[in-house]
């Protein structure tokens, strides 16, 4: 395995998980999010409210194809990038293990209810976004971990279980 990449709807614990893995594991968490913002040093909210989604989603498939070709990273992808097929290809194609992170609905919306930073937050009903968006989530996945009351830490640990079994 080249490395992990955590995707799941915004809320589900995707940061979280990808820093308890790397403190255990010894791999180099990296938030693609905030990747790209530094990269661009701009906020995602800007480039979306300056340029638009889809030239965000360029700058999320330039950093996602170069991240993936890296050894020892776990990612934990923004919530929208397992949406575009590209991503997902580049992912698979370079030996990287794509973990859905399956957070019930309640619990990603109490952890979103005063989030002001999210900019699909403001223009979408979030339990619509949520429903279109799970199939894809499991279509893209590798491994579909389903989060109950797990910690960060219990949740590494579970993931890096499943790998090995699956070998």
């Amino acid at each position: 395995m080249k490395g992990i990449a955590l995707c799941g709807f915004m809320g589900c614990g995707k940061s979280t998980v990808a820093a308890a893995l790397s403190e255990k594991y010894s791999l180099n968490h990296i938030d693609t999010d905030k990747y790209i913002e530094q990269q661009n040093e701009s906020s995602i909210s800007q480039m979306f409210s300056l340029y638009g989604e889809s030239y965000f989603r360029d700058k999320e498939f330039d950093a996602i194809n170069k991240l993936c070709k890296q050894n020892g990273n776990v990612l934990a992808l923004g919530g929208g990038a397992v949406l575009f097929e590209r991503n997902v290809t580049a992912l698979k194609n370079s030996g990287y293990k794509l973990i859905f992170i399956d957070t019930d609905f309640d619990v990603i919306k109490s952890r979103l209810e005063n989030d002001t930073t999210r900019p699909l937050l403001k223009t979408n009903d979030i339990k619509e976004l949520y429903d279109t968006r799970y199939p894809l989530y499991e279509k893209a996945c590798d491994i579909k971990i389903k989060c109950k009351n797990e910690t960060g830490e219990q949740l590494a640990d579970i993931i890096m279980q499943t790998i090995l079994k699956e070998g």
